[in-house]
């Protein structure tokens, strides 16, 4: 899960349960009042769809195809930078078991403002 600027930059982004996602949205929803949700088409994208619906919010579905390698880079190139963090970046990667599901939010979510910046059609899934 991520909060994104209109220019793609991350206000917020974490992993949460399933099963406590409703408390997590509606106190997103309280401090950042945003009106747009982009969902990709994940495992339990169905049952989160309804909790986004309830907000009041227009959702978006977004391909999430390929996200996951595009979401390891973005980590790596975030947490370990250019140069000998790049190489150290690699051992890291090799043997990290940490979850990437904020930052595959965060690439689903700048490939929703890269496609349609502020349209907001309902229900339009972008590639």
């Amino acid at each position: 899960m991520a909060v994104l600027g209109e220019d793609g930059s991350v206000a917020f982004r974490g992993v949460f349960p399933l099963e406590g996602v409703q408390e997590v949205l509606r106190k997103l929803h309280m401090e950042y009042a945003f009106d747009t949700a982009v969902l990709g088409g994940s495992t339990g994208s169905d049952l989160v769809l309804p909790l986004l619906e309830g907000l009041g919010v227009l959702v978006h579905r977004v391909d999430e195809r390929g996200s996951s390698e595009e979401a390891r880079r973005l980590y790596l190139q975030e947490c370990f930078g250019r140069g000998w963090g790049r190489f150290l970046a690699f051992f890291v990667s090799l043997c990290s078991s940490r979850s990437l599901d904020d930052w595959q939010a965060v690439v689903i979510g700048r490939r929703f403002l890269k496609g349609c910046g502020k349209s907001h059609e309902r229900g339009r899934t972008l590639p």
